[in-house]
């Protein structure tokens, strides 16, 4: 029996030693590290949130050194080469580096104030995830290709997550300092054109809008346009009539769009009804003067009188005071800055003209929104009673922005001014 039993036990020892031989490893081929026995799931966890926002409290984002408080585009340049490509923007640039999966937003002066990431395991991370770990987002911006979900972060930099309409996960994070971009003033051209004005006519409105644009940035309650964000004003003037008026405001509640309309006092006073119907319908109501005359040609007294009369002419309709003014004509000198001032006005102005009292086209008209718009464009057109063509235009106007993902948003959202005293 002993025999056996002896073979047993050799069998056991023989196998019990092949075991431990296959899993054991040299020392030099041990892996180096817990991420390299354990290597990380493609979906980020819960973990990986927290680190997201670590890095974010720093002005950081994964796979890039860089920051958002203290780095340059010079810096990056030096350490990892001239970039793939680089897109202008109004007010800074982007560097796209496609291999690092990172972006970098920067200023004139070179100083990175927004910092992308692209790495693919974001791909994974859901929306529902995020607010799990993180709660509800301060602000969500969306439209038809994306949702974009915005925490603040105490030193008052903005960590946002892109997330794909199509995927339902997130495409890329940003961290955004606003304080680097603070000083650049977002100004646009003026846009527009008409085969109507004659040589003459055209080369004094390219001139005019010349100055008005640098009028704007040395005085702060001008406006021409709003930020640079994916939003429009559409905007009226002229009016109140009877028949035109009503049907673009009709146009506007069909497409539940907000419109504003700068009024003239003593059309309120002859259409207050009109004037109503616009109010009701949620629309601003806002002033034009009185009487459509050029501001700049007035005495002190006479301009006091021109917008104090419309004022109060609206504010008999609905209520309220205006505290937006549009000059006729466009036309503002500093005695018209500081009268509106006094009374409480800010000037709005445009940075697109239809012409549609050029040239009475709808297609022109159209044209000249769809092929010249730009995030923060404040749109002028006309609802007095010969711009059938201006009606005409309007819903095709309307379809096509919001084709191109513009928010159609009232001169109180776009400029965040008060619309009322």
């Amino acid at each position: 029996m002993r025999a056996p039993v002896l073979m047993l036990i050799l069998i056991f020892l023989i196998t019990l030693s092949g075991c431990s031989t296959k899993k054991s490893l040299p020392i030099e081929e041990l892996p180096s590290n817990d991420n390299e026995l354990h290597p990380k799931e493609v979906s980020p966890s819960s973990f990986e949130i927290e680190q997201i926002m670590k890095l974010a409290s720093k002005g950081m984002v994964i796979d890039s050194p860089f920051n958002v408080f203290e780095s340059s585009i010079q810096q990056v340049k030096s350490s990892w080469g001239e970039p793939e490509q680089i897109d202008e923007v109004a007010g800074g640039s982007y560097a796209t580096y496609k291999e690092r999966n990172t972006v970098f937003g920067f200023n004139p002066e070179g100083e990175i104030y927004d910092l992308r990431s692209y790495n693919e395991n974001l791909r994974e991370l859901t929306m529902e995830k995020v607010e799990h770990e993180l709660g509800q987002p301060k602000d969500m911006r969306k439209n038809n290709q994306e949702s974009i979900y915005v925490y603040e972060l105490q030193n008052n930099t903005e960590l946002k997550f892109i997330i794909s309409s199509n995927t339902k996960r997130v495409d890329h994070i940003s961290i955004y300092n606003p304080a680097r971009i603070k000083t650049q003033q977002y100004v646009l051209d003026i846009k527009g054109n008409s085969n109507q004005l004659t040589d003459k006519a055209w080369r004094s409105m390219q001139n005019w809008r010349v100055q008005i644009k640098k009028f704007t940035t040395e005085h702060n309650n001008v406006y021409l346009n709003g930020p640079n964000k994916k939003m429009v004003a559409l905007t009226f003037d002229d009016g109140p009539d009877e028949t035109i008026t009503p049907a673009i405001i009709d146009v506007l509640n069909d497409y539940n769009v907000k419109g504003n309309f700068f009024f003239l006092g003593s059309n309120v006073k002859l259409h207050p009804e009109v004037v109503k119907k616009a109010y009701e319908s949620g629309h601003l109501v806002l002033s034009h003067s009185f009487n459509h005359v050029e501001l700049t040609r007035l005495g002190k007294g006479e301009v006091e009188k021109e917008i104090k009369g419309a004022g109060e002419e609206i504010q008999s309709v609905i209520g309220k005071m205006p505290a937006i003014l549009r000059t006729p004509y466009g036309d503002t000198n500093d005695q018209v800055v500081n009268v509106s001032k006094e009374q409480g006005y800010s000037i709005v102005l445009w940075s697109i003209d239809t012409l549609d009292w050029s040239q009475k086209d709808a297609t022109n008209i159209v044209k000249n929104v769809v092929g010249n718009v730009r995030n923060g464009d404040i749109i002028l057109m006309h609802s007095d009673s010969d711009k059938m063509e201006t009606e005409k235009a309007l819903p095709l106007i309307i379809e096509a922005l919001e084709k191109m993902n513009y928010e159609i948003v009232d001169l109180e959202t776009l400029l965040n001014i008060k619309a009322y005293q």
